[in-house]
């Protein structure tokens, strides 16, 4: 038994997947609900049993609605996007709190599975980072006992990267490909290694192929047919004159594509080798767990992806006698774990300037933070607190507050804020 779990959790808006490792071993486990439950995926549902304080998941939280002894609201997760709520035997609970169900109830399941209840790691995947969701889960996992620099929160984009570079490398020596498969639609994911740059960089994008189609439509045969020929359309398409070394798929129904897609496999597989794997995203969150467990196992590769940020952000300063650069926010980092917070006093300046460079070009841009609205009584005689925020991962804020200089010269709570988008 290990000493410590590494959880990936794949949170999509009306189901989710769930794997896991012991963090002394490598092999990644699928968790099932129960013995005779398929483990993938487990819906994204919680029910409260009538005149208890008692909240079921998986196939017992369906068989007890079934029989009126519960009331069951689906899709937690795209409750919280919107954020909603539902009401149980006359009180109101808002969305986070039920999302805060179905995880304990879940770890409650993977903690006997596994034998111990120590988490070393927790990473979240999701479809789209959106900030109320990302919040609401972080706060949702600290609210069960688990620290927050154990919690992270990645985009599908990043999962997949980190499950393709575990992989042998002759499977990713060209781009690398993935057709997944939802309930919203059919999302096509590419990932290349851009070598001859310093750092060498790991590239994923994701599109969402409005040809696509519901999952739902394989249970006919005519629905088969058309998901073929859809499949085959789309492979067609997006491949077209790409080199690509390997192509997975994943998702609900993919797993049955030999049985109805014969068409559209047959075009893939030419020349590529092809994967289906279950719990792709989930086994990609553990994979990235191990990255922030252990900084020896990070990966060579600055990730430029969504959920990370493409850009260096520096300011020149003087401390002392000595002129040198702050790094204030990195390329290849989280844009939501990204801040950077100083104090400075200006000397003859008029604004904040701010060094902006691009991940793999040399090119560098100069943003500016006027003064305007700062009153200085003379030079060197003013101190500003400056907080620097990402508000997406092309996006940021920086917002400069008049601290003042002493007992002569105190704060007059002036703020000024400017939002600047990287193009």
């Amino acid at each position: 038994m290990g000493k410590g779990l590494i959880i990936g959790y794949d949170l999509l808006k009306d189901y989710c997947r769930i794997s896991w490792r012991y963090e002394d071993q490598e092999e990644i486990k699928d968790l099932k609900l129960t013995d005779s439950e398929d483990p993938y995926p487990v819906k994204n549902s919680i029910c409260k049993k009538k005149g208890e304080d008692t909240w079921l998941i998986g196939g017992e939280a369906y068989q007890t609605a079934l029989f009126g002894s519960g009331t069951i609201v689906d899709k937690v997760l795209r409750l919280v996007s919107m954020g909603g709520h539902a009401t149980f035997e006359g009180i109101t609970y808002d969305a986070e709190e039920l999302l805060g169900y179905f995880l304990r109830e879940t770890l409650a399941v993977l903690y006997k599975e596994a034998g111990m209840k120590t988490v070393n790691q927790i990473v979240f995947t999701v479809q789209h980072l959106e900030n109320q969701v990302i919040d609401a889960v972080i706060r949702c996992a600290r609210s069960l006992g688990i620290e927050k620099k154990r919690i992270h929160v990645i985009s599908h984009t990043e999962a997949f990267l980190h499950f393709v570079l575990s992989e042998k490398r002759e499977l990713w020596t060209n781009m690398t490909v993935l057709f997944d498969l939802s309930q919203e639609g059919l999302n096509y994911y590419s990932m290349e290694v851009m070598r001859g740059i310093k750092p060498n960089i790991a590239k994923a994008e994701r599109a969402f192929l409005e040809e696509g189609f519901s999952p739902d439509i394989l249970d006919s045969k005519a629905g088969q047919r058309m998901a073929d020929n859809i499949m085959a359309n789309c492979v067609e398409r997006v491949l077209a004159n790409k080199t690509v070394s390997s192509a997975y798929l994943s998702g609900l129904g993919m797993n049955t594509s030999m049985q109805w897609g014969n068409g559209f496999l047959k075009i893939l597989c030419q020349r590529r080798r092809v994967f289906y794997i279950d719990n792709l995203f989930a086994r990609g969150a553990v994979l990235s767990g191990n990255t922030f467990e252990d900084e020896n196992a990070a990966l060579p590769y600055s990730l430029m992806c969504e959920g990370r940020i493409d850009v260096d952000i520096t300011v020149d300063v003087i401390q002392g006698v000595q002129k040198r650069t702050m790094i204030l926010a990195t390329a290849g980092s989280n844009w939501f774990e990204t801040k950077a917070a100083f104090d400075f006093i200006p000397d003859d300046e008029s604004s904040l300037k701010l060094t902006v460079r691009k991940l793999g070009e040399t090119r560098k841009t100069l943003l500016e933070v006027p003064f305007d609205g700062f009153e200085f009584p003379g030079n060197k005689l003013k101190r500003i607190g400056a907080v620097l925020a990402f508000t997406s991962g092309n996006s940021f804020d920086i917002t400069l507050k008049d601290k003042g200089f002493g007992e002569f010269f105190p704060a007059s709570g002036v703020t000024i804020r400017r939002s600047f988008v990287i193009e």
